[in-house]
């Protein structure tokens, strides 16, 4: 499996060169200029103004010696500076903000784990009793409704009428005189609404895919054999049966790794968490280039990593592939 994950890892070298080499073209391809967003807001800037800042951006130079030097400079792990008034570094902007993002992400993932992988397996066992019509109802009504909107309620049901969770922000404004474990609830308290809405929407799409192929495997005959043998039927789910089922599973939590970054965009601006998402989403209306260029090799970079997780996932839960990968 090592070397098989070592090829995995050589390959995904070309690959990410060309995924950055596709978004330094098209952002760059986009109408308008970083140097636009500056000028614009000042009447009195001149021409000058903006040719000496297209300079100092490197942005007068043909596209392909841009791509070259962000090249030269992401191999050295310099991200380059941002174009906004702070010139801030932007790996340091992206790391002040990537405690938030995974916090609030892998909770969220937690969650849907923690509670999709049962639903999905008694949901079948069940098919056509009462749980599993209470669950498909609330996978319909999950699927349905928008994430925002459910936010929305969400702040002013538990936020303004009842007053029991905090509707924006991360922290309360006498957090710094706050002892440690009151430091804590205040983090628990801000986030618990944005993890919980965050997780609808996967728990109930990860419930169904478990209970559509757990439907399937526990009709198959090796299963009736484990029966015959005398295995308990929570050993013939638990053991057999949810170790097929997990194969479209994992291409689902494969899938889910970059989401880990940028999947909070909504939360994070609805509730105005500082996290990643946040600030991509401003790089992209300001056209900041170099921290949006930082975004998506994150992403990439991510992407590869959750395809080649899923892959190692399916050789460890089915020997077939791994046979068929490892040979």
């Amino acid at each position: 499996m090592l070397n098989y994950a070592i090829k995995r890892i050589i390959l995904m070298i070309p690959t990410l060169l060309g995924i950055t080499l596709v978004s330094f073209a098209v952002i760059h391809l986009a109408p308008g200029d970083p140097t636009d967003m500056v000028t614009s807001l000042n009447p009195q800037a001149s021409q000058q103004a903006q040719i000496r800042l297209r300079e100092l951006y490197g942005l007068d130079k043909p596209i392909h010696i841009q791509y070259w030097n962000w090249l030269k400079n992401l191999v050295r792990l310099d991200l380059g500076r941002s174009f906004s008034s702070d010139s801030r570094l932007v790996k340091d902007k992206i790391f002040e903000r990537l405690p938030v993002t995974l916090a609030l992400n892998i909770a969220s993932m937690a969650i849907i784990l923690a509670l999709s992988l049962p639903l999905g397996l008694w949901a079948a066992t069940r098919a056509g009793g009462w749980f599993d019509r209470m669950t498909t109802v609330f996978v319909f009504i999950c699927f349905a409704a928008p994430s925002f909107w459910l936010a929305l309620l969400g702040m002013g049901l538990f936020g303004a009428r009842l007053g029991w969770l905090p509707i924006s922000g991360l922290t309360s404004l006498d957090f710094h005189s706050m002892g440690f474990w009151d430091k804590a609830l205040d983090l628990g308290r801000h986030l618990l609404m944005p993890v919980i809405i965050s997780s609808l929407g996967g728990l109930a799409g990860l419930s169904r895919y478990l209970r559509s192929n757990t439907l399937e495997i526990i009709r198959q005959d090796y299963l009736n054999t484990a029966r015959a043998k005398g295995l308990s039927e929570r050993v013939v789910l638990w053991k057999h049966a949810l170790r097929n089922a997990l194969i479209p599973v994992i291409t689902i939590l494969g899938l889910s790794v970059p989401g880990l970054i940028g999947g909070s965009i909504i939360m994070e601006s609805i509730y105005a968490i500082p996290g990643l998402g946040q600030l991509f989403y401003g790089a992209i209306m300001s056209r900041d280039y170099p921290v949006i260029m930082g975004g998506l090799v994150i992403g990439a970079v991510l992407t590869l990593i959750g395809n080649l997780l899923a892959d190692l996932g399916y050789a460890l839960v089915d020997p077939r592939v791994r046979d068929a990968a490892f040979r």
